[in-house]
């Protein structure tokens, strides 16, 4: 999965975990090469001045394709293969919205992706709103609505990346439906759920991106049992994780605010 068109702007950047895993997969994202540029050069002896320049910081687009390149294969996009997978990565809808939970400026990305065998996978990204770009809200007064009670499960088990230690009183398919709830369904009221096709209804939603580029670090994947769970919304796998970024090439940034006070939809390139 590449940058589709010529204009790309990143909704959400995550640097300092985008740098970890750069760390731990030895990806190196640091020019480490100098211009060097000789001035008044003067012959026989060649005598003269000798200026370096620092090397440039690499552009987004150009460290996210060094991590796309070096992960590879791994960065699964067809959930065809059985969990669990390291990295995701897919393009669609991406709705931004806010994780209520005792730790302040939290933010969840849900997404959905429908793999080549009829799979309904529905991916629930935990991060952080600092890596969400202003244009698209994330400081926007919301409405509200009802809070999850999951939500200390949820946080502890995402601090130990959803490790079974982290589980207390929940198995992995409980604790991912948990997930999954707070980031499609959290805030929402009888009249929002009747309104699908506006989603700003809903309440601790701030925006979406209705044709992203989405990459993700993937903690916990999991295939549901289908005789447990009767979901108003059916879904047989639930990935839960971080995003590394999303990045919108020729979509429309929808900001909520506006989309509540009637004003059109602004397009950002």
């Amino acid at each position: 999965m590449g940058e589709r068109g010529e204009s790309v702007r990143y909704v959400y950047w995550s640097d300092r975990r985008v740098r970890s895993i750069a760390v731990d997969d030895g990806i190196d994202i640091v020019p480490r090469w100098k211009t060097k540029i000789a001035l008044f050069k003067i012959p026989p002896l060649h005598t003269g001045v000798d200026l370096e320049r620092e090397p440039r910081a690499l552009h987004r687009k150009e460290v996210a394709g060094r991590i796309e390149r070096a992960i590879g294969d791994l960065a699964v996009e067809d959930f065809v293969t059985p969990p669990p997978v390291r990295y995701a990565r897919g393009v669609g809808r991406v709705e931004f919205s806010h994780f209520v939970c005792e730790e302040q400026d939290r933010v969840v990305l849900g997404a959905r992706s429908v793999a080549s065998d009829g799979t309904r996978v529905a991916l629930c990204l935990f991060g952080s709103r600092h890596n969400v770009a202003d244009f698209i809200g994330p400081h926007d007064a919301v409405a509200s609505g009802w809070t999850s009670s999951s939500m200390w499960s949820i946080t502890r088990w995402l601090a130990e990346r959803c490790a079974a230690s982290g589980l207390r009183h929940d198995d992995p398919q409980s604790i991912s439906v948990e997930a999954m709830k707070i980031a499609f369904d959290q805030g929402s009221t009888r009249e929002s759920r009747d309104a699908s096709d506006q989603p700003w209804r809903r309440g601790y939603t701030f925006g979406d991106a209705p044709d992203a580029e989405w990459f993700a670090e993937i903690y916990s994947d999991v295939v549901l049992d289908k005789d447990r769970w009767g979901l108003d919304e059916p879904v047989d796998r639930i990935l839960v994780g971080a995003p590394l970024w999303v990045r919108t090439p020729r979509a429309a940034v929808r900001r909520y605010r506006d989309l509540r006070r009637g004003i059109n939809v602004k397009r950002y390139k």
